[in-house]
């Protein structure tokens, strides 16, 4: 900067340019003096009133009558050239005006460029004239005129200003010495257009405001200099480049002056906000841009503003950027979407201003330092103060009393999103009640009209995000300490957030969760570079998830916001040590990770929550014959579920989130057991649940993703040897569902719309993931056969859901060699098969039970709502009450009879193994086998099965002929088996409902070759062993008590001694504890190691039967 402030204030004060005093260096210019023998006194301080005074005696004195009018010549006509005799009265004019009235002044107007229309006589005769009056007075040569001339109109098109011309759309500057122009005439013209008041900057168009005109000035100055560089090949212009570069330097000099002394010129009053002004603009019209310049944002007016500001006084620019950004927070403040503005402003161009702002670094650590930015840290007494909202006029009542207008403190996720400068952008998103999908007309709406309105939505939706993420790019690149002051904004954000996982979130409590989610985005985009990058991702160190003195405390051990860990862990578990290479990387990996848990993933679940209520009050407001499109509730409910789709669909943002699962997954997978026991659940979970969320909602979003990552963790997880490490059933069963739902191929299951090829393995030649991958032939079978029994503790509902899913993946390996080994191996372990099996027994039974009692209740009602006068004669009430009933029947028989199926199914194709077939056949399991096969056959093909009929069975995957097909050849399968044949007997099968299953299934053609001719000679076979099993009987009549197990009251083959002293048969002990773990006498704990057998007694039993076996064969 050229000068003092001081001193540069005074002289622009008492008439900038214009003043009566000049530097002794001014030869020949004694006229300009008022005494030349005496230096001139410091000039004594004005008033407001003679400042613009002697502003308006020098406008007067420079109003020369010679001066050319409007209607003159163009500015390219260079042979105009006023005698020096005008340029010596101008001051003497100023003085002498001084006591006159100012005389009023014409407003200019434009200049017309018709010079081709002068006859050229009269053009050409003053020219001559001139030009030999020049001669004669011996004036500088034409070579010199045209070089003044091209400063004069470099001047006029960076400047806007005219030396000799009246031009409208330029103002008037009057110099001493205009023919002499050059690097040190610069700073004497702007300090003389910038000490002119605003009401005399009359021109069209209406110049800019003083740090606008700047701004402008600067940027023109560039695009010349970068002009006559290009061409200072042919021609010097070295002279005009010096004029530039020392016109870029004044007027950003002048700019950071005007800025620390505001009252310097009367233009630049409100320096402040016309830079706030001045930024906005830049981002709607780039063509004015102060943050751009010729060779990039370094070379921009505002970016050397700011390096002028922080050389010559650092709390001057601290103070502007705090300034600025407060304005544009209360602003945004005001912004409820995207759609919303104060004035002229967007909430995009607002944020976007923010990151103007930013584009020098000292500028956005200076935005990051503003007690706006961070609430108060905890423990302070400010964070227990209370914000007490003001409830604007006409507030909806309803926003009042979800709590949008109570009080909340200081310290909580409402401050963070409504007091902080990054919470007031990221809060910011689609409309709440979205007008687009307006209740009164949603339902009449076409879908293409819909899509279009979404995707515009979307549209909007990701430019503001974009310029959220440039935001907080922009404060990060300020430099450590202000990239820690924002890392710690989102540490605060996820503290102060944990209840956003509930139901009902608190509002007093948890920010919106709109801002959830675009926090979520943003912390996304923050990652994205190390996401696509594989090298970068060994520098996330899980220790960073330990080390409460780096993660802020976001990951809680204990309290009431304890986080559960992938495996269990106490107070003495070490922490994890915690090195990182780069500490940024995982810094902004494990904040992504737990922003998802409150963000993303909960407004996933609540939207398919909302679905699924939509769905079921559309079948009621169906079943009830009422006109959908003219409920109300069901009219919101698609209105709220159109726009949150908006936000929550947006494609980008799912494939961010996806792909950042995937590193998840891998940095899960790739872990030692010891980091991963101490890692939180919800990452797991998190991973799940989106991924779920997704091919249910849009699966057409995984098309082209790799999720090889994920299917990895699945199976390792999932694995025997991290069973016992992870051991929320819910969570194991949620990794059977994603296997199910992402990578189980569709063609196999009629589901859902899911890609094929995202559950194909790329470098395996599209072969799928399941079959390819050699983790998942090893252990997979095996895994799920344990899932299977593992889910009996998720609930009654979900159970059902999670087996059918697993029937379906074991059917799939079942059907493939690779995998063929794998199930094989599980009869090497008998008491893990015996316990498997044992709850598809339970399982069945179970649902049997449920199909078989619902049907023909479905069926009565059905029946009673077809019939108009019996269903006429019934009240209000008990035709609620039987809907009611049908409604509950329906949806139970809707999720047993599907498990159903597959349970059957998976009876069918696993003993088409004989080792596992072998182990059905063991005195634990082959009782219970046929007791439940006769069961369901009875039910079938018995006279009872005429009530199974019900109405539209498709609906229920009711299909009572596959059903039967698979059932029959599960019974072919274990006719050859002698074992099986006495069980028959024993459990009273009547061979005459065989023959009846027979024939139908002849009728039918269920069954065909061998399986066929074996089921066809099941029951003669039965009828023999009935008689065997009856000569049995009537031998053991007699038998002692001692030899009789205590608890079935049946001949003991096996005794055993039970830890409470009591005798039973190792295989009723032995199913008692596949399902309570109890002893059945004392009710203490035990186990079947805890079992002894009865040597002794066996003995004598054995010795008993023998004896009783030679007495009856004698007698015969």
């Amino acid at each position: 900067m050229s000068g003092l402030i001081p001193d540069l204030a005074s002289w622009a004060l008492r008439g900038g340019a214009g003043n009566n005093e000049e530097d002794d260096n001014n030869n020949g210019n004694d006229d300009n003096n008022n005494d030349s023998n005496n230096p001139p006194a410091p000039a004594p301080a004005l008033t407001e009133q003679e400042m613009r005074e002697r502003r308006l005696a020098r406008m007067a004195g420079n109003a020369s009558p010679a001066a050319p009018t409007a209607g003159g010549t163009t500015p390219m006509d260079i042979d105009d050239d006023p005698s020096p005799a005008s340029n010596s009265a101008a001051p003497a004019a100023a003085v002498t005006t001084k006591q006159q009235p100012t005389p009023e002044k014409k407003k200019p107007t434009p200049v017309k460029k018709t010079p081709e229309k002068k006859p050229a006589a009269v053009e050409q005769q003053p020219m001559r004239k001139r030009k030999k009056e020049s001669s004669k007075m011996g004036t500088p040569s034409d070579s010199a005129k045209k070089t003044q001339r091209k400063k004069e109109l470099l001047l006029k098109k960076v400047l806007s200003i005219t030396l000799s011309t009246e031009d409208s759309s330029c103002v008037k500057v009057e110099l001493d010495d205009k023919d002499n122009i050059g690097v040190h005439s610069v700073a004497e013209i702007l300090a003389t257009r910038l000490s002119l008041p605003p009401s005399e900057i009359r021109t069209l168009p209406q110049q800019k405001p003083l740090i606008q005109y700047l701004g402008l000035v600067h940027r023109k100055a560039g695009d010349e200099l970068k002009t006559l560089r290009q061409a200072s090949a042919k021609k010097d212009t070295t002279e005009l480049q010096e004029i530039l570069q020392e016109i870029q330097r004044q007027v950003v000099s002048y700019a950071a002056s005007s800025l620390m002394e505001p009252d310097l010129f009367e233009q630049a009053k409100d320096g402040v906000q016309q830079l706030a002004t001045a930024l906005l603009n830049s981002t709607l019209d780039p063509m004015t841009s102060i943050t751009f310049g010729v060779s990039g944002a370094t070379s921009s007016f505002y970016y050397c503003l700011c390096e002028e500001l922080f050389t010559q006084d650092k709390a001057t620019l601290d103070s502007v950027v705090s300034t600025v950004a407060t304005q544009i927070l209360v602003k945004l403040q005001r912004c409820e979407s995207i759609d919303s503005g104060i004035g002229d402003s967007s909430a995009h161009s607002l944020v976007a201003s923010l990151t103007a702002l930013c584009h020098h670094k000292k500028a956005a650590l200076a935005i990051t330092k503003m007690d706006s930015f961070l609430v108060p840290a905890a423990g302070t007494p400010a964070a227990a103060e209370q914000i007490r909202p003001s409830v604007p006029a006409g507030a909806d009542l309803l926003r009042m009393l979800t709590g949008e207008n109570r009080p909340y403190l200081k310290r909580s996720g409402p401050a963070v999103e409504k007091q902080t400068l990054v919470g007031a952008c990221l809060k910011v998103s689609t409309p709440k009640n979205n007008p687009t999908f307006s209740p009164t007309s949603i339902l009449r709406q076409s879908l293409d009209s819909v899509e279009r309105a979404t995707n515009q939505q979307r549209r909007q939706l990701r430019n503001y995000q974009e310029a959220c993420n440039l935001f907080i790019m922009g404060l990060i690149k300020g430099g450590p300490e202000a990239r820690e002051k924002v890392l710690q904004w989102f540490t605060d954000c996820l503290l102060l957030n944990t209840g956003a996982t509930a139901m009902r979130p608190d509002p007093t409590k948890v920010a919106s969760s709109n801002m959830l989610l675009n926090t979520s985005v943003v912390l996304l985009k923050l990652c994205d570079p190390f996401v696509r990058d594989e090298k970068k991702h060994k520098l996330i160190d899980p220790g960073f998830v330990s080390s409460p003195q780096h993660n802020g405390g976001i990951f809680p051990t204990s309290g009431d916001d304890f986080l559960p860990r992938l495996g269990e862990t106490s107070e003495d578990t070490p922490m994890l040590e915690y090195a990182p290479k780069n500490t940024f990387v995982p810094q902004c990996f494990f904040l992504a990770a737990r922003s998802l848990a409150l963000g993303i993933v909960p407004m996933l679940s609540h939207h398919e929550n909302l679905l699924r209520h939509i769905s079921h009050l559309h079948w009621e407001l169906s079943s009830q014959n009422r006109d959908i499109q003219s409920d109300p509730h069901f009219c919101i409910m698609v209105s709220k579920q159109r726009s949150g789709e908006v936000a929550l669909f947006q494609d980008e943002m799912v494939t961010d989130t996806l792909n950042f699962l995937n590193l998840m997954a891998k940095v899960l997978t790739e872990m030692p057991d010891e980091s991963l026991k101490q890692m939180p659940e919800h990452f797991a979970d998190n991973i799940c649940d989106a991924l779920e969320s997704v091919a249910k909602m849009k699966p057409k979003a995984l098309r082209g993703l790799e999720l090889r990552h994920v299917f990895k963790m699945v199976v390792k997880l999932l694995s025997a040897r991290y069973a016992s490490m992870v051991r929320n059933y819910n969570l194991r069963a949620t990794l059977g569902d994603v296997l199910y739902e992402i990578f189980l191929p569709s063609g196999n299951d009629d589901r859902r719309d899911v890609p094929t090829s995202v559950a194909c393995d790329p470098m395996a030649g599209g072969q799928t993931y399941l079959l390819s991958d050699k983790s998942a032939q090893e252990s997979l079978a095996p895994s799920l056969l344990l899932l299977y029994g593992e889910v009996e503790h998720t609930g009654y509902y979900d159970k059902m859901s999670h087996r059918a899913k697993i029937s379906s993946l074991l059917k799939y390996l079942w059907e493939s060699a690779e995998h063929r080994p794998a199930f094989r191996s599980i009869t090497q372990n008998k008491q893990s098969f015996i316990k498997f099996a044992n709850g598809i027994i339970n399982e069945t039974n179970t649902l049997i039970a449920t199909v078989m009692q619902k049907l023909p209740e479905i069926r009565m009602a059905q029946e009673q709502q077809a019939n108009p006068t019996e269903w006429a004669s019934l009240t209000e009430e008990q035709q609620n009450d039987v809907t009611s009933r049908l409604e509950d029947n329906e949806r139970e028989v809707k999720h047993a009879l599907p498990l159903c199926n597959k349970t059957m199914q998976m009876f069918g194709y696993l003993n088409t193994d004989k080792d596992i077939r072998s182990l059905f056949l063991l005195d634990e399991l082959c009782p219970r086998l046929v007791n439940m096969l006769i069961h369901v056959l009875g039910k079938l093909v018995g006279s009872k099965g005429l009530e199974l009929r019900v109405k539209n069975p498709d609906q229920y995957e009711f299909r009572p002929k596959e059903m039967l097909r698979d059932l029959c050849a599960i019974f072919a399968l274990f006719t050859s088996s002698e074992a099986f044949q006495v069980e028959c007997a024993k459990s009273g099968c009547n061979p005459e409902l065989l023959r009846s299953a027979i024939k139908t299934c002849k009728k039918l053609n269920l069954l065909t070759g061998e399986s066929m001719t074996a089921f066809e000679s099941l029951p003669d076979l039965v009828d023999k062993a009935s008689k065997v099993v009856q000569e049995e009987e009537a031998l053991l009549v007699d038998a002692p008590q001692e030899f009789m197990d205590e608890l079935m009251a049946t001949y003991m083959t096996d005794p055993v001694i039970l830890p409470s002293g009591h005798y039973v048969d190792r295989s009723t002990i032995t199913q008692h504890l596949l399902n309570d773990q109890m002893d059945p006498f004392s009710r203490e704990k035990m186990t079947v190691d805890d079992i002894k057998p009865a040597t002794e007694l066996k003995e004598r039993m054995a010795k008993w039967l023998q004896e009783k076996r030679a007495s009856t064969m004698s007698d015969n």
